[in-house]
């Protein structure tokens, strides 16, 4: 190829590459810090390896530079996808699922527990909370564990009840899981017991820890996540309901949002009050409005 022409396709392919680069660069403004830290991480990585051709851009090879546009062109027409898709993508996150699936079955350990023992519990269970939801479905899954599935305010619910017993087979502790559904623009929240080595820590300036400005709740609860989200979502009907509970055993509340799902579990044996508490609180956080923006 003569000199000339060779010139000729460098400046070329340089002026278009250019255009892509401004092209993308006005792209990426258009998405936000919440579309970008969103992506699925195998997003993530294909979006990166398009967009590292950017890196090719002030190549002397003609070959190095047609490579460069090629994958700055689906880059550019991967962000034009993704800025179109925006408001379907944020409704879709926004959506509160109407089902729920099961909580887990707790891992068994130990000796199984006896015959009799087993037995009153579930009849136990099962006789509280239809006083809870007269609609409700029970029925046993696991080795002496139930799960009772019921609505409330129109949401979804599900309680598992474990018994865990101990080496003489008798009822120890009996592990409650109650699970609601959110939506995938909820919050990612873990609230739990203050230990009192994380109460030590904070007291002598070790830690910072997130809190809501309510001394006996603070108090009792360690609070992981952004304090914008605790403070939107542990209101204070909410902290009232987990302080009610937490009369019973302090209980752990987890917000899920890549599950959909806001959970909250305890040990102690059913009890009407305590679960009615747990109910309301789940209740009060699935309302709660969730936001989201993927585009500017």
């Amino acid at each position: 190829m003569p000199a000339d022409l060779y010139r000729d396709a460098l400046i070329g392919i340089r002026a278009r590459i250019l255009d892509l680069d401004a092209r993308i660069r006005e792209r990426e403004t258009e998405l936000t810090e919440a579309f970008w830290s969103n992506l699925e991480p195998y997003l993530r990585e294909r979006l990166g390896e398009l967009r590292a051709a950017l890196e090719l851009v002030g190549a002397e090879s003609l070959e190095m530079l047609a490579r460069a546009e090629v994958l700055l062109s689906a880059y550019a027409d991967e962000l034009d996808a993704w800025i179109a898709r925006a408001p379907a993508l944020e409704e879709e996150w926004l959506e509160v699922p109407g089902e729920v699936g099961d909580p887990p079955p707790v891992p068994e350990s130990g000796p199984r527990l006896c015959s009799q023992e087993g037995r009153a519990l579930l009849r136990t269970f099962s006789a509280i909370v239809r006083e809870t939801s007269p609609s409700v479905e029970v029925v046993e899954d696991g080795w002496w564990s139930s799960v009772a599935r019921f609505r409330h305010r129109d949401a979804p619910f599900v309680l598992r009840a474990s018994a865990l017993p101990t080496e003489s087979g008798q009822i120890g502790e009996v592990s409650m899981q109650l699970v609601t559904s959110v939506a995938r623009a909820a919050p990612r929240l873990l609230v739990k017991h203050e230990s009192l080595f994380a109460a030590v820590g904070k007291a002598m300036g070790w830690r910072k820890e997130v809190e809501v400005g309510d001394a006996s709740f603070d108090g009792l609860f360690l609070i992981q996540g952004a304090r914008s989200d605790a403070c939107r979502f542990l209101v204070p009907k909410v902290r009232s309901f987990l302080l009610a509970l937490a009369r019973f055993d302090v209980p752990t509340l987890e917000i899920d949002p890549a599950k959909r799902t806001a959970s909250l579990s305890w040990c102690f044996e059913p009890v009407a009050s305590a679960i009615e508490s747990a109910v309301r609180a789940l209740t009060v956080i699935r309302e709660m409005p969730s936001t989201i923006s993927f585009r500017r």
